[in-house]
């Protein structure tokens, strides 16, 4: 029996009219007996009910006839209260065959757990089964509640949820309580699901990590290149910036030419940088190549062919001219992001390792943006990192994670696309995790920049499990109509035809086909209403399962403020016997993503101008002319005492990294010569070769010198020092010679 909106106005003038009715026909009684001004009795009320109720049969009367006539008028008007009734004949089936399934067919203990209730007290809900809450059932503390060993294909779950359905309250906290065994990957848009819970968890006995990729704190951070090893995890880290960087999500050959290059550049960097490499390197990288036409020519030229990223590059760089350029600045806008100095900072370093989620129980919260995500670059890249080192571990141990792990992915479209998503729905329950993808709409999947159409449908059918809190979408509306099905319902219809002589009635039954719901009472479901669909069953209808209702106020107090560590916790740990853990920075303690006596990162040298750089770099479309050497006359001339420092002596003979101008090798301190060296070289002969360098400077002329004049004198007298050289050694050889030839036989 469901009512109309609105239906309490006749209810509550049916109640008022029964009252008055009753008043009036004690006035009638008092009127017949005692007699009396009908007019001054009706202003009498405590007079004519003190009569009524003195009498010992009027008493019975009119403690019945209120409720009598109530009831008179509520059955009179029932077509103003109450929704016309449906009858369900599902089972005939003319027209369709759908029907509302019942909680009892299912809280089997094979689909979903018997051991579901609770009570008043908060630690009740403790002793549920842990599993995946999904809703209440009706009328009754009892939850759906999806264990570890359900006999549904997979645990995936898809959430639909609009702002304000309830998507964190009634389902991301209630799970984060019932799940006290696996690692925990949970999206923490608004921060408070850590504050509410990471005490909890840690009195669980988890490992608590947050990461920041709102404020990009530099006590933790991420660098994705600590998860390369070889050319295919450099082109999926490419391939996941670049799809997250495009607009429009078109891949044209500038973008796909791009992720050439940004791979090969990523598997160089890696190899010359090992532990040390980081994404300014390759931000760095890209702005020399950008402005340098012959930059990637030359380094392509002296790389051995044995290096990793010698036949990428070689692949890569087939373009050049104005098509490089092109391709250049498209890679520069796919990575601008990362010329940001809090970017710069966050990638420098990895404060954990992804491989330390699996040696004991894990919660990891992951803070992103509520709104827009202008970082998908980066989150995405974190996430498929994430999931493909889980499957790494999981093929190491057997097809198998040595602890089950679930995903609650809350805001799940402003993380960016994750590469091979649906895949991963479809193969990951075998390892051991489950993914709860939680959306406002069908279109956030849809979306051309996201997954489009037909991976969005493939997305949505890897979920076996789908609950429904809302949408304000009508296609989102209408699909799930149509998910349910329609049904076959008894429809009574009656009909009266009057005659000459008389009149009839005839009642007929009518089956008629019905959506089972409508696309409009999704759009206008109930706040409390949640609609459960799972492969295989007839659609659940549920309510939603608010963490207040099953916890109480164990979590949040009625000012809405944290109330676990307030308030509740010293009786949930005399509850379980839990000795008290002592609080934990909200940081966690850096672990290293590679060994730390391999690693000695410092900071990155990031220039301030890089970022306008990158910027400048991503509008330029022509070659960028030259500069024009200066002629060395115009050049300040060295004070006294001034001269070349040893990082610009270092530069000169090729000792400095080009991108960073960091040493690629440490340079030795050269033994200060106090005689003849091992070659027979002494003081004398070096201060000769000055006197001699200075010498032909010198015979150069009054003009300014050029280039070509510098390098004619330096090959006069390298020539000469190598004849020299090779007539010394001439000489030192018949020297021996000699020697041999006076020796006694």
């Amino acid at each position: 029996m469901e009512f109309k909106n609105k239906a309490w106005k006749p209810i509550f003038a049916s109640f008022l009219m029964s009252i008055l009715f009753s008043y009036l026909l004690m006035v009638g009684f008092y009127v017949i007996g005692p007699g009396g001004d009908l007019t001054q009795l009706l202003l009498e009320p405590v007079k004519v009910v003190s009569f009524a109720y003195a009498q010992e049969n009027l008493k019975v009367i009119f403690s019945l006839m209120p409720f009598v006539i109530l009831g008179g008028m509520l059955y009179s008007m029932r077509s103003s209260i109450l929704l016309p009734k449906l009858v369900d004949a599902s089972d005939f089936g003319l027209h369709g065959t759908s029907k509302w399934g019942q909680p009892s067919d299912v809280v089997n203990g094979k689909t979903f757990s018997k051991r579901n209730a609770y009570n008043k007290d908060p630690m009740s809900a403790f002793k549920m089964e842990p599993g995946i809450i999904l809703g209440k059932i009706p009328s009754r503390k009892e939850l759906i509640i999806m264990p570890k060993g359900t006999n549904i294909d997979n645990r995936n779950v898809l959430i639909i949820g609009s702002s304000g359905s309830g998507k964190g309250q009634a389902y991301v906290f209630p799970n984060m309580m019932n799940h006290v065994e696996e690692t925990i990957i949970v999206t923490d848009p608004k921060g408070e699901i850590y504050e509410a819970t990471h005490q909890l968890k840690r009195d669980q006995g988890y490992k608590v990590y947050q990461i920041d990729f709102v404020n990009f704190s530099e006590e933790v951070g991420y660098n994705p290149l600590d998860y390369v090893d070889d050319d295919e995890d450099a082109r999926a880290v490419a391939n996941t910036i670049a799809s997250n960087a495009v607009d429009d999500g078109k891949r044209d050959f500038w973008s796909e030419s791009a992720i050439a290059y940004f791979a090969a550049i990523i598997l160089y960097i890696k190899t010359e940088y090992r532990h040390t490499a980081t994404m300014t390197h390759v931000v760095q990288f890209t702005a020399k190549a950008g402005k340098d036409e012959e930059f990637l020519d030359n380094l392509l030229e002296d790389m051995s062919v044995d290096h990793p990223a010698y036949d990428m590059f070689t692949l890569a760089n087939m373009s050049a001219g104005n098509t490089r350029t092109g391709i250049m600045s498209t890679l520069a806008q796919q990575i601008g992001i990362f010329a940001m100095r809090k970017i710069a900072k966050f990638t420098a370093k990895s404060s954990f390792n992804f491989r330390d989620l699996q040696e004991e129980k894990t919660v990891l919260y992951i803070k992103v943006r509520m709104k827009s995500n202008p970082f998908k670059q980066l989150t995405a890249t974190f996430f498929e990192q994430l999931i493909d080192t889980f499957y790494d571990i999981a093929d190491e141990n057997h097809s198998r994670l040595p602890i089950d792990s679930i995903y609650l992915l809350d805001e799940f479209a402003n993380i960016g696309k994750i590469n091979g998503y649906p895949n991963i729905l479809a193969t990951c329950r075998g390892l051991g995790m489950s993914m709860h993808t939680v959306i406002q709409d069908i279109g956030q999947l849809e979306d051309k920049r996201m997954y489009g159409p037909d991976m969005a449908r493939s997305i949505i059918n890897n979920h076996d499990t789908t609950l429904f809190l809302r949408t304000k979408d009508t296609k989102t509306a209408k699909y799930f109509s149509d998910v349910a099905g329609e049904t076959t319902i008894k429809h009574k219809q009656k009909s009266t035809s009057i005659g000459e002589k008389n009149a009839s009635k005839s009642i007929s039954e009518q089956f008629v086909k019905r959506p089972l719901i409508t696309q409009g009472e999704l759009l206008n479901v109930n706040p409390a209403v949640c609609y459960l669909f799972v492969n295989g069953y007839f659609p659940l209808k549920l309510e939603k399962s608010y963490q207040y209702k099953v916890y109480g106020e164990f979590l949040f107090a009625k000012d809405r403020k944290p109330n676990y560590e307030r308030s509740s916790r010293n009786n949930f740990l005399k509850f379980f016997g839990i000795s008290s853990v002592n609080h934990v920075e909200k940081l966690p303690e850096a672990h290293t993503a590679i060994d730390p006596e391999e690693r000695e990162l410092e900071d990155a040298d990031y220039d301030e101008a890089l970022e306008a750089e990158m910027l400048a770099l991503e509008e330029e479309m022509e070659k960028i002319p030259e500069e024009e050497d200066v002629p060395f006359a115009e050049e300040d001339e060295l004070e006294d005492g001034e001269g070349i420092s040893t990082e610009e002596l270092s530069m000169l003979l090729g000792n400095l990294d080009p991108i960073d101008q960091t040493p690629l090798e440490p340079l030795e301190e050269a033994p200060i010569a106090t005689g003849a060296t091992d070659d027979g070289i002494t003081d004398e002969d070096v201060q000769a070769a000055f006197r001699e360098l200075e010498e032909a400077l010198n015979g150069i002329g009054d003009d300014d010198p050029d280039a070509e004049a510098l390098m004619e004198v330096i090959k006069e007298l390298t020539d000469e020092a190598a004849a020299d050289q090779e007539e010394m050694a001439k000489g030192e050889q018949k020297m021996k010679q000699d020697d041999s030839d006076d020796l006694p036989m």
